[in-house]
C-alpha cells in the first residue's frame, strides 16, 4: 500500500476562503473529525472576523452548513500517478508537476490530455510542514467542469488503448502501474469521471491530496 491519493469536491464559497485560510483548510481535509468534536460549531466567531478582515461577502450559512462538511472524499489509493500518468503522458512527481493546462490536445495524434489528478494551481502555504506530503492543490468549479466534459470523452476502447500503449512504450515510467489489470484502472476511472460529474452538477470546486484521512473524514463510493 502506497501513499494515498485524494478528491474532495469543495463549495466555491468555501473554497475560497479555505484557499486563504489554512486552519478552514485543515479542517474540512478532517470535516468528519470536525462535525464530531464541534470545531464546525463554533466556527461563526472565528468567520466573522477572518470575513471581515479578508472584505469577503457572504453569509456565514455558506461555510458552516452541515451538509457541505459531510461531502465524502474519493480516495483512489496509490493508482493517482498511473492515472495521471494515462490521462497527460507526464511522470513528474506531485511536488514537481507543473503542467499548465487543464484539458489540452497533443499535435501528434489529437489525444486528448486531461490534469483531472494532479491539478493546476497550487494553495499558497501548503508547501512544507502543512501535510506529510505537500502541497494541497485545487481546481475551482469552471475547471472542475471543463475536467468533467473532457473525461465523458474516454471510451473503455481509448482508456485500455492508452494503457497498452503505455506497457509497451513506458515499461518503467512508474514502476507498480502494471501490477494491476487495465480493468482495474478503468474502473477507477470511472469513479474519478462520476466524481467530477457530480461536482460540475453541484457547482463544486476540487482539491486534492496526498495522505490517508481515513477515520477522519467522510467517504465517497460509486454508486452501484
Amino acid at each position: 500500500m502506497g501513499i494515498e491519493g485524494n478528491f474532495k469536491q469543495i463549495p466555491a464559497p468555501l473554497l475560497e476562503i479555505a484557499k486563504q485560510d489554512l486552519y478552514i483548510l485543515d479542517l474540512y481535509l478532517h470535516a468528519k473529525e470536525a462535525l464530531e468534536t464541534g470545531a464546525v460549531q463554533h466556527l461563526p466567531a472565528y468567520l466573522k472576523k477572518l470575513l471581515k478582515k479578508k472584505g469577503i461577502n457572504h453569509n456565514q450559512d455558506a461555510f458552516i452548513a452541515e451538509e457541505q462538511w459531510r461531502i465524502g472524499r474519493l480516495d483512489i489509493d496509490s493508482s493517482w500517478h498511473a492515472i495521471h500518468y494515462l490521462l497527460t503522458e507526464d511522470i513528474s512527481s506531485w511536488e514537481e508537476c507543473q503542467i499548465s493546462f487543464i484539458v489540452a490536445r497533443k499535435k501528434e495524434n489529437d489525444r486528448l490530455l486531461i490534469n483531472a489528478v494532479m491539478g493546476k494551481t497550487s494553495i499558497e502555504g501548503t508547501k512544507g510542514s502543512f501535510k506529510d506530503f505537500d502541497p494541497v492543490k485545487y481546481l475551482v468549479p469552471s475547471e472542475t467542469q471543463q475536467i468533467s466534459e473532457a473525461l465523458l470523452q474516454i471510451s473503455e476502447k481509448e482508456f485500455a488503448k492508452r494503457y497498452e500503449e503505455a506497457c509497451v512504450l513506458n515499461p518503467d515510467v512508474y514502476r507498480t502501474l502494471w501490477d494491476e489489470e487495465v480493468d482495474e484502472y478503468w474502473y477507477i476511472f470511472q469513479c474519478i469521471s462520476e466524481y467530477y460529474r457530480i461536482a460540475t452538477e453541484e457547482t463544486r470546486g476540487m482539491l486534492f491530496y496526498l495522505g490517508c484521512f481515513y477515520g477522519v473524514d467522510f467517504m465517497w463510493e460509486m454508486p452501484e
